[in-house]
């Protein structure tokens, strides 16, 4: 499965989620991107197409991700880091070059 799949399932239950509660309140909301005046683009509309917006960023977001995984597991494997149980590869490899161009540990990592 291609990290597209996913990413495409949940812009879809997104539009679906909008077109239930459109249905459920009685609202005439606008298909998310499409600018059509004669519904209303409401806040929840809204949140549904920023929403959209931050899935569809995964697109680029994933690879990297991956990409970073696949370098921490080499920086590891060369004794230059050590990733701890409940540490990730991707946020220990992002941690070790910020920390090798001075930046430091300054990612936000949950």
């Amino acid at each position: 499965m291609s990290s597209a799949d996913p990413v495409e399932k949940g812009v879809e239950l997104l539009r679906l989620c909008q077109q239930l509660q459109s249905e459920k309140d009685g609202v005439d909301r606008p298909e998310p991107f499409v600018i059509d005046k004669s519904k209303t683009l409401d806040q929840f509309a809204r949140d549904i197409g920023q929403s959209i917006t931050y899935m569809q960023s995964l697109h680029k977001l994933l690879p990297m991700d991956e990409q970073l995984a696949k370098l921490g597991r080499k920086l590891e494997a060369a004794g230059r880091i050590s990733v701890e149980y409940g540490d990730d590869y991707a946020g220990a490899a992002l941690n070790f070059v910020l920390s090798e161009h001075g930046l430091g540990e300054e990612t936000n990592q949950e």
